[in-house]
């Protein structure tokens, strides 16, 4: 495995835009048309946007429909390791991307949280636990008031991810039986931090893939900064990018430098170490639509490509219960409400919050409380229209939702928006806010609110914006664009194109030509 040498390469034809030309020309003959939405309410603070300029990131350039097939090298079968932080969501693609490249003969390892371990299972990979507690990350994000001890503690859980990196790459599953596991090429997210370190080591090469912007661009800010959204190209947003990344290194500093001297035995790195995957030019491939957010102007194309939204297009089997498609059956499509994996500090009050503008506005809701608390540990009284939902996935619940209203994860947001449903988002923290803003200045959802700044009121009307026909319509149109995509597909070839050559005298997969490191 993982030998790149002999005859066994074989060339395959990809599309490098995997774009439906009759689904893409219908949605730009609609947003052509002028059909945009123009609905605002001054006390409330609910607004769809008028401006054709402004929602102008919406349409879809003509020349892309010219779809022109690039044939990309498929390599021979490598043991690929996949590594991964995050929440549910932010696993869950990976699982589709494994699969696609099993299909190619390459042995895929998922290294991710233990309590995923099924889901990894159940999606035909390997598993690896990596260190961590993706729901004690969470709560912590969003905690206000936290003690000296629980930073120490969040601290210590971070070494131990990134500890963990070394073993994921290498050595055997302890609750499973398989052949040893040697790496020849490694995909992460960029919020593991040890997989550079592990890619060097093993002379291996690595690609981050991640959805949301992680490489400086003018175009817009640092999803974790606090800088506005303003739409406006600006060297801050740019420098934006320097700050966060020097924060994040002014706390794993002497952990990743202990990682590489202790563990892997290589030589501690200084103060650029914040910069390693911009400087050592790493390959990126981000996991959003182009239609919402088209790719940064400023980005080198030789290395960074926009890729899609990437799902798993396998049909989740889910059987409502009997109270449930009840529920759906009784009246007009519901509402969304949930808030995934984030945690909110005072779900009671949201709660109250949420039955209160269903009864105001005269909708029908579904709340999925998940991680966040929503309907949990209190004295709620739960109206006829409202129903509190259990798991359920939301590629199967959406296509059912007139309109969605959550926390503006890459992945939720992603969801509702290829299910054709308005949107609105209540932005607690991280990259939230981002994705508040773009579907707001793509005229498929109403202004985005931050959690701490929502009233009744505004989610009341809210609620009754999200049902605009109009808002309807373009919210269509942009399904229309991104089902064209195949992000799955493109992250797949996008790998591939940036794997280094093989050496023409390699004996093994681990001697082909590496990734230089500087």
């Amino acid at each position: 495995m993982g030998d790149f040498i002999g005859n066994s390469k074989h060339e395959v034809t990809i599309s490098r835009l995997h774009t439906t030309e009759q689904q893409a020309q219908s949605a730009f003959d609609f947003i052509n048309n002028d059909h945009t939405p123009v609905m605002s309410d001054t006390d409330s603070g609910i607004t769809i946007v008028n401006d054709k300029d402004y929602t102008a990131q919406l349409t879809l350039e003509m020349e892309s429909l010219d779809v022109k097939d690039k044939s990309v090298i498929v390599p021979p079968p490598m043991n690929i390791c996949i590594i991964i932080v995050g929440t549910r969501g932010d696993v869950e693609p990976f699982i589709a991307i494994g699969k696609r490249l099993k299909k190619d003969g390459h042995r895929i390892r998922l290294a991710t949280h233990a309590v995923y371990r099924s889901m990894v299972l159940d999606g035909g990979l390997e598993f690896y636990p990596l260190a961590g507690d993706p729901k004690a990350l969470s709560a912590y994000v969003v905690k206000k008031d936290r003690t000296q001890n629980e930073v120490l503690q969040i601290l210590q859980m971070l070494q131990d991810i990134i500890f963990s990196c070394w073993p994921a790459a290498q050595a055997d599953d302890p609750e499973n039986q398989l052949p040893p596991f040697h790496c020849n090429a490694i995909i992460s997210n960029p919020v593991t931090y040890g997989q550079i370190h592990v890619a060097e080591k093993l002379e291996v090469p690595l690609h981050i893939m991640f959805p949301q912007p992680s490489i400086p661009t003018t175009a817009f800010p640092h999803p974790r900064t606090n800088l506005p959204y303003t739409g406006v190209n600006e060297k801050k947003n740019y420098i934006s990018y320097k700050m966060a990344n020097s924060g994040v290194w002014h706390r794993t500093e002497n952990m990743i430098n202990r990682f590489r001297q202790e563990v892997l035995g290589l030589e501690k790195i200084g103060e650029n170490g914040g910069d390693i995957l911009i400087l050592r030019q790493i390959p990126h491939s981000f996991m959003w639509s182009r239609h919402l957010i088209p790719q940064p102007e400023d980005w080198d194309c030789s290395l960074y490509d926009v890729v899609g939204t990437v799902r798993d297009e396998s049909v989740p089997y889910y059987v409502p219960s009997p109270n449930f498609a009840a529920f759906l059956a009784a009246g007009p499509a519901p509402i969304f409400v949930g808030f995934g994996s984030t945690i909110i500090a005072d779900a009671t009050k949201i709660t109250n919050m949420i039955l209160e503008a269903a009864i105001r506005a005269k909708v029908r809701v579904v709340i999925q409380p998940s991680w966040s608390g929503l309907a949990q540990g209190g004295t709620f009284k739960i109206p006829s229209s409202v129903f509190i939902l259990g798991d359920c996935p939301h590629d199967w619940l959406f296509p059912h939702m007139a309109a969605v209203v959550h926390h503006g994860g890459a992945g939720t947001t992603a969801a509702g928006l290829l299910a054709g449903k308005p949107t609105f988002i209540i932005s607690i923290n991280d990259d939230q806010p981002f994705w508040g803003w773009a579907v707001t200045q793509a005229g498929v959802g109403v202004q985005t609110c931050p959690m701490a700044q929502l009233t009744t009121p505004i989610l009341t009307e809210a609620f009754k914006a999200l049902l605009q026909p109009q808002l309807v319509e373009r919210a269509l149109a942009m399904k229309s664009l991104m089902e064209a995509e195949d992000g799955v597909e493109n992250a797949v070839h996008s790998f591939y194109s940036h794997l280094p050559e093989p050496k023409p005298n390699s004996r093994r997969g681990r001697d082909r030509k590496r990734t230089q490191y500087p």
